[in-house]
């Protein structure tokens, strides 16, 4: 009974493991790619604090914020979509 239990306890340990893994690689990739995306979309604004005038309504600096964002998450789903693809195609073998 007892061997059991272990064997339960090791189980969901390890599961518990590969759930903060994925999170961890996902997480990773998110931030990278939408620090890279950040570092590339940065060097276009000439003056970041500028006043916001008529011929440019949006601020570059809330240009940026927006790009960062977006590719943060479009890298954070497109993780997330590859690690659930992979754990779905390894759980048959």
């Amino acid at each position: 009974m007892v061997d059991t239990i272990r064997g339960i306890v090791e189980t969901e340990q390890a599961e518990s493991d590969r759930s903060l893994e994925d999170t961890i690689q996902i997480l990773g990739t998110a931030f990278g790619g939408g620090a890279i995306v950040s570092g590339v979309v940065s060097q276009y604004i000439d003056k970041p604090f500028a006043p916001t005038n008529f011929k440019y309504p949006v601020s570059p600096l809330v240009l940026s914020l927006l790009w960062s964002f977006l590719a943060t998450a479009f890298f954070g789903l497109m993780a997330y979509f590859l690690i659930k693809l992979r754990r779905t195609g390894t759980k048959g073998k």
